[in-house]
C-alpha cells in the first residue's frame, strides 16, 4: 500500500485548481465569442433592418394619398435585398393602389403630395411615354419612384397577352389617360438603379 503524503495531496489540489481555472477561463472565452457572434450576426442586422423599415414607413406616411384608393397592396421591407443577377442593385419597397381618376389627374395629385412632403423631383424616366414615371429624392439621398398607368389599358394588355401571347385587337385605341389609374409608389434607401 502506498502511503499518501500531505505534499502530494497539496500538489494534486494545486494542479486541480489550475486545470479548473484554465477550463473556466476557456469556457468564458468561448461563451463570450458565441455571444459576440450572435450579437453581430443576428442582433445588429435586426436593429439595422428595423431602422431601415422605420425610415421607409416614415417616407410613405409623409406622402398624403388621395381620399379614395382601392385594391391596395404593400410589399414593404427593411432588409436590403440585392437582385440575384446584379448584387449592386437592390429591390425597392412598393405600395400599389388604384385611384378613380384619369392618369393625368392621378399623377398631378400624387406629384403634389410627394413635393408637399418635401421630396424633390430629379428625373422623368420615360418622357413622352403613355405611362408616367417620375423619380424623387429625399434630403437624405433616398429615392422615391412614382409610376401611374391606366388600369383599363394595362389590364386589357395583360389579359390578352397572357392568354394569347399577342396584343388584343383595338388595344391601341384605348386612351392611355383613361381611368381608373394604377399607382405604384416605390421607396429605396440605397439607390435608384432598379
Amino acid at each position: 500500500m502506498v502511503k499518501r503524503t500531505k505534499k502530494s495531496t497539496n500538489k494534486q489540489q494545486l494542479d486541480h485548481r489550475i486545470r479548473h481555472r484554465i477550463i473556466m477561463g476557456l469556457g468564458t472565452i468561448v461563451l463570450a465569442a458565441l455571444l459576440g457572434l450572435v450579437f453581430s450576426l443576428i442582433v445588429l442586422p435586426k436593429i439595422n433592418n428595423d431602422m431601415r423599415l422605420h425610415r421607409i414607413n416614415q417616407i410613405y406616411s409623409s406622402i398624403k394619398l388621395p381620399a379614395n384608393i382601392y385594391s391596395e397592396t404593400d410589399n414593404i421591407f427593411g432588409d436590403k435585398r440585392p437582385y440575384d443577377y446584379d448584387k449592386s442593385r437592390s429591390m425597392s419597397s412598393a405600395k400599389t393602389f388604384v385611384v378613380a381618376k384619369t392618369v393625368t389627374d392621378t399623377f398631378d395629385v400624387m406629384d403634389k403630395a410627394i413635393k408637399a412632403a418635401g421630396y424633390t423631383p430629379f428625373e422623368e424616366a420615360y418622357p413622352g411615354s403613355v405611362s408616367k414615371e417620375y423619380h424623387y429624392k429625399t434630403s437624405k439621398g433616398e429615392y422615391i419612384r412614382l409610376n401611374v398607368d391606366s388600369k383599363l389599358r394595362l389590364d386589357t394588355f395583360q389579359d390578352a397577352y397572357w392568354m394569347t401571347g399577342k396584343l388584343p385587337d383595338g388595344y391601341e385605341k384605348i386612351d392611355p389617360n383613361s381611368g381608373p389609374s394604377i399607382v405604384t409608389l416605390k421607396v429605396n434607401l440605397d439607390d435608384n438603379n432598379e
